[in-house]
């Protein structure tokens, strides 16, 4: 450059990106870094070559596959077990963020011993063990049952080796509990058929689906496996000979993520779901849509059910009489019908079943199977005496695992009360929570993928579950606990010496149910399938019709009520110490890091309540406070708070966010009486949402299945295209160009994909104040979009889609990069070069669908959660721009395999993160050159339906969406 000329911007930039570049060569300063080979080489680990390894999911009862990839010795990624019969490769968002579970910084790393002061004092295993086995000596010295196990639902091996564990000390008193009961739905199977196992479903058998307050896509019974049927159910298909989507209703009091996704939300009181129930069944019982094979003395039933006629039902619940005849009429109409329940209210179960039952589709829509296994949970009953003994004093040690009744039990079970009588508690587990703060001796134990265990959660499936890597901290098993203690009691006769040999042994003892196979050769596959999955056998059912006198409706509806219900990520408060799922934005409200009081619009008025206006929720039970959430998402008079929130322990991400709706509940019930008011004060609640209408924007579009059938495409969103035009000559691709196809009508808006995006590509969480401040790093979101009110009519209840970046072949993001950091691959996608960008942030400004992340902080990942990271992936610094890729390290590793094995690279070889994780399939990768790949052909069958967002910007995105289906209102 010639002296005196000026120098411009861009110049000045492209110069100091060069300089800084070249600092970062390796000159006379030594290495900062050696490298350090494998001495002793470990045969089943090669150096940057993945190995997996089949284990289960232990993140809620469903008992899902997974498979844990290894690298180096430790696990950076799960995925589903494409083997699982339940979730047939898909995972959600709660299984991908177990591995914050195992790598949780605030996790016990040694026993430790609480003094009379309350203080902490770490101790040695072998001193915890003497303490331990002196105090249980004692306790069993001093009578029968006076040692007792109190514990969530660890598996069968588990189960049997914690009931040895109280035989060596002379005792039975083993609770196993959940606090996301079905207590419920096993009263109502007993109560109807006298067996208290839970059928299965097949949504996808169904023409017709009524949910009587059962989030199937979110928390209740096995989402995964649920969402999966529920995308078929709502994929179009001939049925009857003529081409429809299922048809699919809701009955509760809020618009839940399962609700946005039918057909219809029938907003009803807390509690009403089941006088709604009963009162279809009396529509089909009048207008004879029942079969006469039922089973049921029909005359019988009917007389069961007068008190719930339509008219005095509305009066009741406020629900239509047009709108309980519909739902009879179509439910008797279809082939194949299906209504569950997911209440507090037998009542609701039980007309459920009923319905199923009368209508001919136990074995079609619903099943039971033959060898169930045994009852996990122990019942209410059998809790309550358990804690009723402590409180008592007749408990004189307790050892706790698995479970946390302090947070999770309601206030008039008294656990803490009864915890303090009791002389000795043991607590064992991962990060401490409330429980372990009232505990003598505080065990840290192993993470599910650190351990040995095993599942059952239904006739059939046997999940086996291995560890997957060395444990983190010192740390043992529960079971090897148990165990060794057991072991030094004088009447101790231990068939096993560790959970792995008790695990071995109940597994060889199934070998005989393989075929042609010996015990090795059985162990050898159960542990590379992850389990024994057999046939299933549905079983003969006897029907018991004389309960069905009892049937009355419910109480008059409560003038203001609370309702409870599980946070889709959170769950019961188990994921509250992940800060992937914390920085989750729950799908319909969009929030993070908080609880809220959901509110309506007419009732907060009425109280006197505006948005984020904290609210003081007071029933009989307790009292809690929460930010208010003023939406028409809720029914009048019902005030909706979310559980899992509210810890007052369990590590750094959980304590001391939001408020625990558990505290203001009654025993096995989800919602009360409340009285409400404003405190005065405010407290903002956060989301990354920007705004909630789409302005007429084309981002999430949706076409009604009428239209479809047409074959009428809806009027475009946005502006009319005029016509292509180039900003730079057409990119022409000589090998692959990737691309995408998403279904939006499959989508459900679980985030799975989001998470397992965290997880595959190494990005940071930024809190909640990180949050606020537009600073989210997440590389895919949730678009949640309301309709507005000329479209509310005749458009589906709630737009969702997952938003990620389009790898436009007009990408407005590379043209204004001054240092060429965002630049276009030969294979179509929009790169980005992290070690060139200088952050400048033209691409984010220039991106019109705002999904590039500017790193405004050196991301920190506290020890020993930088053991999670991927180490195919870069991790990127303050002031860097970063965005989705595809997962070209994916894309890479396949190619390279491909070239290495000397072939062509075959069409579905390579797998996003994201579409792996789907639990419904909605998204497709694949080589849009190649028309005979899965993703383009997913497009083609669906010409009517492919739209690409903001295509009248002419970015022309590598991504297709298919868009929504709803169906018109008033139509069949």
């Amino acid at each position: 450059m010639r002296e005196g000329l000026p120098i411009s911007r861009r110049s000045f930039i492209k110069l100091a990106a060069g300089a800084g570049a070249a600092a970062a060569i390796p000159g006379c300063e030594p290495a900062a870094r050696k490298l350090i080979p494998y001495v002793v080489p470990d045969e089943n680990v090669v150096p940057g070559v993945p190995s997996f390894f089949a284990t289960t999911c232990n993140e809620c009862p469903a008992g899902c596959g997974v498979v844990a990839r290894i690298r180096e010795g430790r696990v950076i990624k799960l995925e589903g077990n494409p083997a699982d019969p339940i979730g047939q490769g898909a995972l959600c968002a709660r299984g991908q963020a177990a591995l914050q579970g195992l790598y949780n910084p605030d996790r016990l790393a040694h026993p430790q011993v609480r003094g009379d002061d309350s203080t902490l004092t770490t101790v040695s295993w072998d001193g915890a063990n003497k303490m331990l086995g002196e105090k249980l000596a004692a306790a069993s010295k001093a009578g029968k049952d006076r040692v007792a196990f109190f514990g969530g639902p660890g598996g069968p091996t588990l189960r049997k080796i914690a009931l040895a564990f109280l035989g060596a000390y002379n005792s039975s008193r083993a609770i196993f509990y959940e606090a996301v009961s079905n207590e419920a739905a096993r009263v109502a199977a007993k109560t109807i058929f006298g067996r208290r196992d839970l059928p299965t479903y097949r949504i996808d058998e169904a023409e017709v689906l009524i949910s009587f307050g059962a989030d199937f896509l979110e928390t209740w019974q096995s989402p995964v496996e649920l969402a999966r049927q529920y995308s078929l159910f709502r994929t179009p298909q001939n049925r009857r000979g003529a081409l429809t989507i299922g048809r699919a209703s809701y009955v509760g009091p809020r618009l839940s993520m399962t609700a946005s996704k039918c057909d219809e939300w029938i907003a009803t009181a807390p509690g009403a779901e089941a006088d709604v129930a009963w009162s279809v069944l009396n529509v089909l019982l009048k207008q004879g849509k029942v079969s006469p094979n039922s089973g049921f003395d029909l005359a019988a039933l009917g007389k069961a059910v007068e008190n719930f006629d339509r008219a005095a039902t509305s009066a009741r619940t406020g629900v239509p009489v047009e709108t309980i005849t519909r739902l009879g009429d179509t439910f008797g109409q279809a082939q194949g019908a299906l209504a569950i329940a997911g209440t507090d209210d037998s009542s609701a179960h039980l007309a459920a079943m009923i319905l199923n039952a009368v209508t001919g589709n136990f074995s079609k829509t619903i099943m039971f199977f033959e060898d169930s296994p045994a009852e996990e949970t122990s019942t209410p009953d059998d809790v309550d005496a358990a804690i009723d003994a402590m409180r008592a004093g007749e408990i004189d040690a307790v050892f706790i695992a698995g479970a946390n009744p302090v947070f999770t039990m309601p206030p008039s079970a008294r656990i803490a009360e009864a915890l303090q009588k009791v002389p000795f508690v043991v607590w064992a587990g991962g990060v401490p929570d409330e429980t372990a703060g009232m505990a003598n001796l505080i065990l840290p134990a192993h993470h599910p993928l650190e351990s040995w265990r095993d599942t059952a959660p239904r006739a059939g499936i046997r999940g086996l579950g291995q560890p997957v890597m060395q444990p983190v901290f010192d740390s043992k098993p529960v079971g090897d606990i148990l165990l060794a203690v057991a072991a030094k009691a004088s009447s101790a006769k231990l068939p096993w010496a560790s959970t792995a040999d008790a695990v071995k042994a109940e597994w060889l003892a199934l070998a005989p149910k393989a075929d042609n196979a010996d015990a090795d050769d059985f162990w050898t596959n159960v542990r590379r399938e992850g389990g024994l999955f057999e046939e299933q056998h549905l079983s003969a059912l006897t029907l018991d019709t004389s309960p069905f006198k009892a049937a009355v409706p419910t109480a008059e509806q409560l003038q203001l009520s609370v309702y409870a219900y599980p946070h889709i990520f959170l769950y019961d408060g188990r994921g509250a110490d992940k800060p992937w799922l914390q920085e989750l934005p729950e799908p319909v409200t969009q929030l993070v890091w908080d609880s809220w009081a959901e509110i309506h619009p007419e009732t907060a008025r009425q109280l006197g309540i505006a948005q984020d206006d904290i609210v003081e929720l007071k029933t009989e039970h307790g009292v809690i406070e929460a930010p208010a959430l003023v939406r028409s998402t809720v029914r009048p008079g019902v005030i909706a708070v979310p559980l899992g929130q509210g810890h007052h322990a369990y590590g750094r991400y959980a304590k001391d966010v939001g408020a625990n709706a558990w505290t203001i509940l009654a025993a096995g019930a989800t919602y009360a009486a409340v009285t409400a008011r404003a405190t005065g004060e405010t407290r903002k609640l956060v989301t990354p949402l920007g705004n909630s209408d789409m302005m007429g924007r084309s981002i999430v579009e949706a076409m009604s299945i009428e239209q479809l059938v047409a074959g009428v495409v809806p009027p475009a969103e946005g502006e009319e295209v005029t016509g292509p035009f180039e900003m730079y000559p057409p990119w022409k691709y000589a090998g692959h160009k990737w691309g995408m196809t998403i279904d939006v009508n499959a989508c459900t808006g679980c985030s799975a994909c989001v998470t397992a995006c965290y997880a595959e590509n190494n990005i940071p969480t930024v809190g909640k104040d990180g949050v606020d401040r537009g600073r989210i790093m997440s590389w895919i979101r949730i678009e949640r979009y309301f309709p507005n009110e000329k479209e509310a009519p005749e458009a589906p209840q709630l737009y969702l889609a997952p938003m990620l970046c389009q790898q436009c072949d007009h990408a407005p993001c590379e043209p204004v990069c001054p240092v060429f950091a965002s630049y276009h691959t030969q294979e179509g996608l929009n790169g980005q070069i992290y070690n060139r960008c200088v952050g400048t942030r033209y691409c984010e400004n220039n991106c019109p669908y705002k999904v590039r992340r500017f790193n405004w902080f050196v991301p920190e990942w506290p020890s020993p959660m930088n053991l999670q990271l991927n180490p195919d992936v870069t991790v990127r610094g303050a002031g860097v721009m970063e965005k989705c890729t595809f997962c070209v390290q994916r894309i890479q590793f396949g190619e390279l395999n491909a070239k290495t094995e000397d072939r062509d690279l075959r069409d579905g070889e390579i797998v996003t993160a994201c579409q792996q994780a789907c639990p419904t399939r909605a998204i497709t990768f694949g080589d849009s050159n190649d028309p005979a790949s899965a993703m383009m052909r997913r497009r083609d069958d669906n010409k009517l339906r492919n739209y690409r967002a903001l295509e009248e910007l002419n970015t022309q995105p590598a991504i297709t969406y298919l868009r929504d289906l709803y169906r018109e209102k008033g139509k069949a």
